[in-house]
């Protein structure tokens, strides 16, 4: 969309918010639902079967100079037309990530399928509709990124229509668990830390999306969201008593040393990573009502530790309290 003369974009003054339509009437649930996609994205059109209840949460957390806007509910439509993009000083890309359900989103005569864990990116600067299928609720997290910054990222200025960035041999898995990380840690991330791997996740949407199989992304920008790629797969095994260095660097292509390299930039190192993580999660399970009647070896083993003698002296170090005495104290 080009801009009219002397017409500046509109600059957001952006602040966490979130919206119930649980807080509202049941009449009026699907009006504020509309009011606040449109003050959380920019102007869109909901729509919905409206034979049946709906319910939905809409979250906005700033993030750098754009934000992660959470989606979750009813499945509905949305949709973005052309007298809504002509009355917009203000233009975007979004990067969603679809956490729960599935959706479909046509735009440009193109139209992308999204399973969880699939990331797609799309400008607002073109008609686009969005279809949740009816029976189950619906979860999808959306970057908010400025345009001019995801452009410039683009190869040789190209830019394509709607892209499915997650399939990208290399880059893909990293967009997508980048993507994971960044919404789940969005609130409590340093603004500093938040910047840089939303730059990150930026120029790696940008360059799988336009379509090369090349990496061609600089090691400085793969350190970041590589990083969160390393330490998501190492939390989803920590269950694994063979979780090694060697099974993470053969999983992402990397050698042994460069997953070292990673975790230096956390002031651990990879084994003292793996044994907290472990220890924090056995004392959570502990303390847990669901787990009140489970054996501690059998609470141990389930966390990866295949030896409980080594178990008993690492959990009395960490913790200053023997296994026994950290259940007693966290359930009073």
């Amino acid at each position: 969309m080009t801009r009219e003369a002397g017409q500046a974009p509109r600059v957001r003054n952006r602040r966490y918010e979130i919206w119930r339509t649980a807080d509202v009437a049941e009449p009026d649930r699907y009006a504020y639902f509309r009011e606040a996609v449109c003050e959380a994205f920019m102007d869109l059109t909901p729509e919905h079967d409206r034979s049946g209840p709906f319910d939905a949460v809409v979250e906005s957390v700033p993030l750098a100079d754009g934000a992660v806007n959470r989606v979750r509910g009813t499945p509905h439509h949305v949709q973005r037309t052309p007298a809504q993009i002509r009355r917009t000083t203000e233009q975007c890309f979004f990067l969603n990530i679809q956490l729960k359900s599935e959706c479909v989103i046509e735009q440009t005569g193109r139209a992308v399928r999204l399973a969880p864990g699939q990331v797609a990116l799309f400008g607002s600067d073109q008609p686009f509709r969005i279809f949740h299928p009816e029976g189950r609720d619906m979860s999808v997290a959306s970057f908010w990124l400025p345009r001019r910054q995801v452009e410039e990222s683009f190869p040789g200025g190209r830019i394509p229509g709607i892209r499915r960035v997650s399939d990208h041999p290399f880059l893909g898995p990293l967009i997508a668990s980048a993507a994971r990380t960044l919404n789940r840690g969005a609130r409590a991330i340093d603004p500093a830390d938040g910047s840089l791997m939303l730059e990150s996740l930026i120029r790696l949407a940008a360059q799988a999306g336009s379509g090369s199989r090349d990496p061609g992304v600089a090691p400085e920008t793969l350190h970041p969201v590589l990083l969160a790629a390393v330490l998501e797969h190492v939390e989803s095994r920590l269950h694994e008593p063979a979780l090694s260095v060697g099974g993470v660097a053969a999983h992402f292509g990397i050698s042994k040393r460069y997953v070292h390299k990673l975790f230096e930039r956390t002031g651990n190192s990879f084994s003292r990573h793996v044994l907290q993580c472990r220890l924090e999660r056995t004392a959570a399970d502990l303390a847990a009502p669901e787990y009140a009647r489970s054996p501690i070896a059998e609470i141990a083993y389930r966390n990866g530790f295949s030896d409980l003698s080594y178990f008993n002296r690492r959990f009395r170090a960490h913790f200053q309290a023997t296994p026994r005495e950290v259940r007693r104290n966290r359930r009073r």
